[in-house]
C-alpha cells in the first residue's frame, strides 16, 4: 500500500470513528450520573478500542462540555500523542499542536499544560523548545516528576549531559519508578555503563504493571541492552516477554527478528520484520526489513522498503517532526546524496550537539572524504564512553581511513567483543577489517 493510500485509509477510518465517538461520549457522560443500558453491540465495539481511542473519546466528551477549558484541550492533545504511538500516523501531531497552542494561550502558567507542550515538542524533535518548556515546568511545579522528565529528555538530546544527570537524579528522588528509572538507564547507557543501564531497566520493570505498553517497552529496552553485549538468548527472552506484556508488541517482534538475523537466520528475521511492519510500519522496522531483503539478495523488495522509509520521513517532516539527522544517516548508509546528507547533519549538529548526532556527522564527513574532520568528531562522539557496537564500528572505520591503525584496531575489536553480529549491514565488513588489520601487524 502506498503512503498516500495508507493516509486515506487512516483518514477514512478516523472519520468513521468520529461518529462512534459522538455516541460513546454521550454514553460515557451519562454513566457518570447514573447507570444506563448500553446496547450489547456498542459495548463490544467500545471494548475493542485501543487506549488511545478510549482516551480520545473521553477527552472529546470533556471538551464538548467545556470547549474553552485549557486542561480539556491539553487532555485531547495528550490522547492524540498516544494515538501516534499506536498508529505511527504523524498527522495527530498537527492536531495536538493546535490544541496545545490554544491551551497555552488560555493558561500559560499551568504546569500540566506546559508539561504536555514539552512532551509534544520532544515527540517532534523540537528539543530547544522542549528545554524551555521543561525549565518552565520545573519552576512551576518543582515537585512534579513529569516536569523533570521533559527537562531531562531535552537536555540529553541537546548534549547537555551533566545537567541531564542532575535532572534525572531529581526525578528519581521524587519518584523512583518506570519513567525516572528508564531515563537513568539511558544516561548510563550513553556513558558506557551497560550493567548499570540494565540494572535501572530491571528496576523499572519491577515498578511497572505486569501487562501494557509501558512494561513491554521496558522489556524491549532490556533486550536491546542484552543484544549489545551479544547475550542473544537473554535478548530473545526479553523481546519475547515484551510481546506477551503487550500482544504482538512491534518492538519486541523487531527485536526477535534482530536476534534471528544475528544468528544467520535471515529468512526467519524477514518473516518477523514483515509481521512487525504490518502491525506498525515505523521507519526503524521498515529499514531493518529492507536491509534483510538486501542481504538475502532480493534487491527489488529492499528498494521497496527503502522507498517507503523516504515517504515516511517526508510525511513526518510535513507534520512538523525534525528528521534531518535520521534521514541523513539512512541515506549515508546506502550511499544516497552524501553531500546533501552532510549539509543536513551539519545544520542539525549546530543546534543539537549530542553524541548520537556527532557520530552521524563524523560518518557524513567520512562518506564525503573529509577524513580529518571525521576523525575529530568521531573521537569527540565517544567522549562519554559509549559501548554501542555500531558507534564503535563507525569510529573504527573512520580511524582506519585516517591511517590510525592502532585506534582502529582497538575500536573494531571492542565492537566485535560487544557483538560481532551487531548489524546486518556492517557485520561482514567489521570481520574483514579486523582480519586485515591483524594481518598487517603480524
Amino acid at each position: 500500500m502506498t503512503p498516500t493510500r495508507r493516509r486515506r485509509r487512516v483518514a477514512t477510518w478516523t472519520a468513521a470513528f468520529v461518529g462512534l465517538v459522538a455516541l460513546s461520549s454521550a454514553v460515557l457522560l451519562a454513566t457518570r450520573a447514573e447507570p444506563v443500558d448500553i446496547p450489547a453491540a456498542l459495548e463490544r465495539l467500545l471494548d475493542q478500542r485501543s487506549d488511545g481511542e478510549k482516551a480520545i473519546a473521553v477527552a472529546q466528551a470533556r471538551l464538548t462540555d467545556a470547549p474553552d477549558d485549557p486542561k480539556a484541550l491539553a487532555g485531547l492533545a495528550t490522547a492524540y500523542l498516544i494515538r501516534v504511538r499506536e498508529t505511527a500516523d504523524p498527522s495527530y501531531y498537527a492536531k495536538a499542536d493546535g490544541l496545545i497552542a490554544r491551551a497555552i494561550a488560555l493558561a500559560p502558567n499551568d504546569a500540566d499544560i506546559v508539561i504536555t507542550a514539552g512532551s509534544l515538542a520532544l515527540s517532534r524533535h523540537e528539543f530547544a523548545s522542549a528545554l524551555r518548556f521543561g525549565e518552565q515546568a520545573t519552576r512551576l511545579a518543582p515537585f512534579r516528576p513529569a516536569a523533570y522528565g521533559v527537562l531531562t529528555d531535552a537536555q540529553v538530546e541537546l548534549g547537555r549531559y551533566d545537567e541531564a544527570v542532575v535532572s534525572a537524579q531529581r526525578m528519581v528522588d521524587l519518584h523512583p519508578e518506570l519513567a525516572s528509572l528508564s531515563r537513568v538507564s539511558y544516561l548510563r547507557e550513553l556513558h558506557g555503563d551497560i550493567p548499570g543501564a540494565l540494572d535501572s531497566m530491571r528496576r523499572a520493570l519491577e515498578a511497572s504493571a505486569q501487562r501494557g505498553e509501558a512494561s513491554a517497552f521496558v522489556e524491549a529496552q532490556i533486550g536491546n541492552l542484552l543484544f549489545a553485549t551479544n547475550d542473544l538468548d537473554g535478548a530473545d527472552r526479553a523481546y519475547e516477554s515484551s510481546t506477551h506484556r503487550l500482544d504482538g508488541y512491534v518492538y519486541g517482534l523487531a527485536g526477535r527478528a534482530r536476534v534471528r538475523a544475528a544468528r544467520g537466520d535471515l529468512s526467519g528475521a524477514a518473516a518477523l520484520y514483515e509481521d512487525a511492519a504490518r502491525r506498525l510500519p515505523v521507519p526503524d522496522v521498515v529499514i531493518a526489513l529492507g536491509d534483510v531483503y538486501a542481504r538475502l539478495g532480493d534487491r527489488a523488495r529492499a528498494e521497496q522498503q527503502y522507498a517507503l522509509v523516504t515517504a515516511m520521513e517526508q510525511l513526518l517532516a510535513a507534520n512538523g517532526v525534525r528528521v534531518d539527522a535520521d534521514l541523513a544517516l539512512f541515506d549515508l548508509d546506502r550511499g544516497i546524496g552524501n553531500a546533501n546528507a552532510l549539509a543536513a547533519v551539519r545544520a542539525e549538529y549546530a543546534v543539537r550537539a549530542s553524541t548520537p548526532v556527532e557520530i552521524i556527522l563524523a560518518w557524513a564527513e567520512y562518506k564525503n572524504g573529509d577524513i580529518a574532520a571525521a576523525q575529530r568528531h568521531a573521537i569527540d562522539a565517544l567522549r562519554l564512553g559509549s559501548r554501542d557496537p555500531l558507534v564503535l564500528y563507525r569510529a573504527g572505520v573512520i580511524a582506519d581511513s585516517a591511517g590510525d591503525s592502532g585506534r582502529a584496531m582497538a575500536l573494531l575489536r571492542e565492537s566485535s567483543r560487544m557483538n560481532p553480529q551487531f548489524s546486518v549491514l556492517y557485520a561482514s565488513d567489521l570481520a574483514a577489517r579486523l582480519e586485515r588489520l591483524q594481518a598487517a601487524v603480524q
